[in-house]
C-alpha cells in the first residue's frame, strides 16, 4: 500500500469520528433538549462551526506562516481537549442510562416513562451541566498551561563523584513543541528563566519542534541565548523525525547547540570527568537504520570508574541504558500524562510517567515537559524546568 493511499485513508477515518462525534454532541446536546427554534438553531450552528475548525486549522498550516495560522490552530487543539472531555462525560451518562434499562428489564421492573416535560428538563440539564463543567475544565487547564514553568529542584547522589563535580548543576528542558502551542516570544521567556537558573550544563531532551526548518527556524531563535559553561546539548525526540530530523540537526547545531545522536562527550573539570551521552529517539529506527537508538555506539568502551550521565528523549530508554551500567538518564516525552486520567494511559507504552525512578542500579529522571503538545491544557501536571544538583 502506498504512503499515498495510507495516509488518505487515515484522512478519511479521521473525518468519520470527527463527524460522527459532533453528529452525537448535536442530538445529546441539540436535538435531544428540545430547544426554542433560536436557541436550537444557534446550537446548531456552533457545532457545525466547531465541527470545521479541525480541517480549517489544516489548510491555514499548510497554506500560512506559524504566526498567521496560530489562532485558528491554537482554536482546534482547545477544542480537541475540550471535545475529548465532552464525550467522555456524555457517553458515561448514556452509559448509565443504559445499563439502568437493562437491570430494569431483567429484573421485571417497570422502566419508569417520564412525561416529555420532565424529559426535556433532564436532557437540559444534563446537556447545561456537562458544557459548565467542561468550559470550567478547559479554563483551568489552559491557565495551568500558561503559568510560567516550574523549576523542579532536585540533588542526585552519584557514588564516587569527583568532589570538584559536587555542586554542578545540569537543567533540563524537554518537550518544547515549538510550532505547535509555542510561540518565539513564550520560548524567549523560558530561554530567560532557564539562564537565570545559571546552570553548568543544560540538556534539551528532545520533541523540540513541531514542523519544518522552512517554517519554524526563526520560533527557536531565542535558543541562541542559552548560557552555560559547559554548553547546551540535546538529543532528538519522535517529533523532530517526523518534522525533518537531519535538517533540524543541522539547524540546531549552527546554534550552538552540541546533538549527542548516538555520542557522548566529556565534561571536563581540571584533571577529572564524568561522560555526558545520548541517544537517539526510541522511534528513530521507523525513519531509517541510521536513526536507530544505538546504546553500544553511546555508551561502550567508556572508563567504567567515571560516571556516566544519558541524555534520552523516551524514558523506556533506562531499561537498555541499566545494561551499561549508566548512573543517571535524564528523558521527557510523557508530558507527566500532561492532562489527567491521561497519565494513566502512558503506562501502556512507557515504564514510568514522571519523576524519579530506580531501574536496576540507574537512576532516571523524567521532566513533565517544559511545553505541550495538542490541547494547551495541563491538569495534575506542569509546564517544567528540572534542576538536578550532582553530589
Amino acid at each position: 500500500m502506498s504512503n499515498i493511499t495510507v495516509f488518505i485513508s487515515f484522512l478519511s477515518l479521521a473525518t468519520l469520528i470527527v463527524l460522527l462525534l459532533h453528529y452525537y454532541f448535536w442530538r445529546r446536546l441539540v436535538k435531544d433538549t428540545a430547544l426554542p427554534k433560536p436557541m436550537s438553531t444557534f446550537g446548531t450552528f456552533s457545532i457545525i462551526l466547531l465541527a470545521i475548525l479541525f480541517p480549517a486549522a489544516i489548510a491555514a498550516s499548510n497554506l500560512l506562516s506559524f504566526q498567521q495560522a496560530f489562532p485558528i490552530v491554537w482554536l482546534a487543539y482547545l477544542w480537541l481537549g475540550s471535545m475529548i472531555a465532552l464525550f467522555i462525560l456524555l457517553f458515561l451518562k448514556d452509559l448509565l442510562s443504559f445499563q439502568l434499562y437493562i437491570v430494569a428489564k431483567l429484573t421485571g421492573k417497570n422502566v419508569v416513562r417520564t412525561n416529555l416535560g420532565r424529559r426535556n428538563f433532564m436532557s437540559r440539564s444534563v446537556a447545561l451541566g456537562t458544557s459548565l463543567f467542561v468550559s470550567g475544565f478547559s479554563f483551568i487547564g489552559v491557565q495551568n498551561y500558561y503559568a510560567n514553568a516550574i523549576v523542579e529542584r532536585h540533588t542526585v547522589s552519584l557514588n564516587g563523584l569527583p568532589e570538584i563535580f559536587k555542586g554542578f548543576k545540569i537543567v533540563q528542558i524537554s518537550d518544547l513543541h515549538i510550532g505547535q502551542m509555542m510561540t518565539g516570544a513564550k520560548l524567549q521567556e523560558i530561554v530567560d528563566q532557564v539562564n537565570s537558573l545559571q546552570a553548568d550544563l543544560i540538556a534539551i531532551t528532545g520533541d523540540l519542534v513541531d514542523g519544518n526548518t522552512e517554517k519554524l527556524f526563526g520560533e527557536i531563535a531565542a535558543l541562541k541565548d542559552l548560557k552555560a559553561e559547559q554548553g547546551v546539548y540535546f538529543v532528538t525526540g519522535n517529533h523532530e523525525y517526523y518534522s525533518g530530523a537531519d535538517d533540524w540537526t543541522t539547524a540546531i547545531e549552527k546554534m550552538g547547540i552540541k546533538v549527542l545522536n548516538n555520542a557522548n562527550v566529556k565534561i571536563k573539570k581540571a584533571n577529572e570527568w564524568f561522560y555526558l551521552a545520548g541517544v537517539t529517539d526510541h522511534e528513530g529506527k521507523k525513519f531509517g537504520a541510521k536513526h536507530a537508538s544505538d546504546f553500544n555506539k553511546a555508551l561502550s568502551g567508556l572508563d567504567n570508574s567515571k560516571k556516566k550521565i544519558l541524555l534520552a528523549h523516551q524514558p523506556i530508554a533506562v531499561i537498555e541504558a541499566a545494561e551499561y551500567k549508566t548512573d543517571l538518564v535524564l528523558a521527557g516525552h510523557t508530558h507527566g500524562g500532561q492532562v489527567w486520567p491521561f497519565n494513566y494511559l502512558v503506562y501502556l507504552q512507557q515504564p514510568y510517567v514522571k519523576g524519579f525512578h530506580q531501574h536496576k542500579s540507574t537512576t532516571l529522571y523524567i521532566n513533565q515537559g517544559t511545553g505541550c503538545w495538542g490541547p494547551p491544557l495541563r491538569l495534575d501536571s506542569y509546564n517544567e524546568i528540572t534542576e538536578i544538583t550532582l553530589s
